[in-house]
């Protein structure tokens, strides 16, 4: 799976090329692809001069490239960003490098050639800004500073895997970054608002707390950093980078079928950065290289003998000395002894268990939301729930409360179902 440089022979494009090299050379990689797309359009006398040009300075530029890993060079006439899309996907890369911007204008901003491979492409691209914390990075002269953008996405776990990846090739100082609208924080883990403009030091510690959690694996060189929204999260994402000196961004793409543009907060991201950006698409192949690990569990239970069951699938998920939440939820205005009802449910514990059990009994008209919130809270791993499945032509999958609790947490949910 070679890295891919998209090259339009400019100084700029060099850079891109020596950063593209210079990761290949560390993950052992025998050859980098450089491929320059010539443009079909203009009168035919004129395009052939042109590639011919084009030709002559890729010839020149290969003579003086020493060392490994070597460079393949590829000249591909068609439309810039489709080609190189479709070249990157047939070679099977899985990365691919480009520089930002080759005018010489001193201007940040994507090119429109670069910007619509972002939005095009299943492959992680790297967005050139400068070559120079990339290339100190490779050869292992000092860590590279990342910023991982964090949201409840699914191409947001593709970045942690990617990051995780290049982390275990070289020293990478990681900040996990997170944009919290204080509202919408209060209404995920449980609590009354307090207001819209200003932190909440609560919220934030329990974000902190999730971050690192969700990232996985060794959080040594690992921080984490929860931000009060007021505007756009794109351009708090770019505040706390350049606040924490980063040397790169690694954001999803969130590219939209149909028209495949990106999403506002990674294009604002991509274009108006001054670091260098990794964009991961939401199509990415990227293997694995972390296994979440499940050390606390949460088990939801009405008290009735088939809920009960549950509770052992619970235990069996979390490990000797983990923490497993037995939930009860209750309406508002319901009266019950709920010292007794503690007791009841610290006592579903099984036998000789060795994990810590925490009692909870919550107050809510919506049990799925109050279920979420809870889980939330308590910073649980996994979550378990039986289901009171109904047949004929009642919804026989999944009970109401587990079929909504289903769409309203982002954990994994083990359902278990009657015979």
């Amino acid at each position: 799976m070679p890295i891919i440089c998209g090259t339009d022979l400019s100084a700029a494009s060099a850079g891109a090329l020596e950063v593209a090299r210079a990761l290949a050379k560390q993950r052992g990689d025998s050859e980098v692809v450089l491929v320059h797309i010539a443009d079909p359009a203009g009168p035919p006398g004129e395009r052939e001069v042109a590639i011919d040009r084009a030709r002559a300075d890729m010839d020149t530029l290969l003579a003086q490239i020493t060392g490994a890993p070597t460079v393949r060079a590829e000249m591909i006439v068609g439309s810039p960003d489709e080609a190189l899309v479709s070249f990157a996907e047939t070679e099977g890369s899985d990365l691919i490098v480009i520089a930002s911007r080759s005018d010489g204008s001193g201007d940040s901003r994507l090119g429109s050639t670069a910007a619509l491979v972002i939005a095009r492409t299943t492959v992680p691209v790297l967005v050139v800004r400068d070559a120079a914390p990339w290339l100190a990075f490779a050869e292992g002269k000092r860590p590279l500073r990342l910023l991982l953008g964090i949201d409840d996405s699914a191409t947001c776990d593709l970045g942690i895997q990617w990051t995780q990846a290049l982390r275990a090739r070289g020293p990478i100082e990681v900040v996990l970054g997170a944009i919290y609208y204080p509202d919408d924080a209060a209404a995920h883990y449980g609590f009354e608002a307090k207001g819209l403009v200003d932190r909440d030091p609560q919220i934030e510690a329990l974000m902190v707390r999730d971050l690192v959690r969700r990232f996985g694996g060794n959080s040594l060189n690992v921080t984490a950093k929860a931000r009060r929204g007021l505007g756009r999260i794109g351009d708090h994402v770019l505040e706390l980078a350049n606040e924490e000196t980063i040397d790169a961004i690694v954001v999803g793409t969130g590219q939209k079928t149909g028209l495949g543009r990106l999403g506002s907060v990674s294009s604002i991201i991509v274009n108006d950065a001054r670091q260098s950006v990794v964009c991961v698409p939401p199509q990415a192949a990227i293997g694995t290289t972390t296994v979440p690990e499940l050390r606390a569990a949460m088990v939801a239970t009405d008290l009735s003998p088939f809920a009960n069951r549950a509770v052992a699938y619970a235990f069996a998920m979390t490990p000797p000395g983990g923490d497993v939440h037995v939930v009860h939820v209750l309406k508002e205005d319901e009266e019950v002894d709920e010292a007794e009802l503690d007791n009841a449910l610290r006592a579903l514990a099984p036998l000789g268990s060795t994990q810590t059990v925490h009692a909870h009994i919550v107050r809510g008209d919506d049990a799925a939301t109050t279920l979420a919130q809870c889980a939330a809270r308590h910073g649980v791993d996994v979550i378990c729930i039986s289901s009171h499945g109904r047949s004929g032509i009642a919804r026989a999958l999944v009970g109401s409360v587990a079929d909504k609790l289903l769409r309203a947490t982002r954990l994994p949910v083990l359902v278990l179902r009657p015979g």
